[in-house]
């Protein structure tokens, strides 16, 4: 597996950030590129540090490694690759949550247009560990405000509200999206890709599932 990280993060573009007490954030480059930002998380646990920083690593590197593999593929050119991030933090009880969305845009040379998803990236800041879906659905007991049939009616709401053309089949969902975050009030949002539910003008769907 090819890796795109270098041994050694580049200088900072922003200064330290602090969310909640908990956590500071530091923007570091891929391989000096200034288009490719993630960021470094400090808690002042280096174990938590180390898990939570692994895994936006991991989520980077799949991301570039998808681009080129695809490129390759296809037998495309790569005319544009670059990321971007928004941090938040909140306190849910004694739980501090950590949710990074990573904006990851890709551009081959004559395509209609750039592919962009935004990824999603949740975690137990006291912990370091990464919260999936499981969290809102509480498996085992199950939770009716992430049930489907919810999240369904939540997203046909969204679209009429927002005009929005939803494919024909793509409701009643089958599945929840895999993306998700908690903004500053603690709303829960889903996270729609393009092409997932509506065409690509729609653009990506978020739906706060608490408005």
């Amino acid at each position: 597996m090819k890796k795109f990280f270098t041994a050694v993060l580049v200088a900072l573009i922003v200064g330290v950030q602090n969310f909640c007490g908990a956590a500071s954030i530091e923007s570091s480059f891929v391989n000096c590129n200034k288009q490719l930002v993630y960021p470094v998380v400090h808690t002042g646990d280096a174990a938590v540090d180390k898990k939570i920083n692994a895994a936006i690593v991991a989520e980077i590197d799949r991301f570039l490694e998808g681009v080129y593999k695809t490129a390759k593929e296809i037998g495309a050119e790569v005319a544009d690759v670059r990321t971007s991030y928004e941090v938040g933090c909140n306190e849910a009880g004694n739980t501090v949550i950590l949710s990074l969305l990573l904006t990851e845009s890709n551009y081959y040379k004559n395509a209609a247009h750039p592919s962009t998803y935004l990824m999603t990236l949740n975690f137990n800041v006291k912990s370091g560990e990464l919260m999936d879906t499981g969290y809102l659905t509480d498996i085992g007991s199950g939770n009716p405000q992430f049930s489907l049939a919810n999240v369904t009616r939540k997203l046909r709401e969204h679209a009429a509200r927002n005009k929005l053309y939803l494919f024909d089949d793509a409701l009643p969902l089958k599945k929840l999206p895999e993306n998700f975050y908690w903004d500053k009030n603690l709303h829960v949002h889903l996270i729609f890709q393009h092409y997932e539910v509506a065409p690509y003008a729609a653009g990506i769907i978020d739906v706060d599932m608490d408005a």
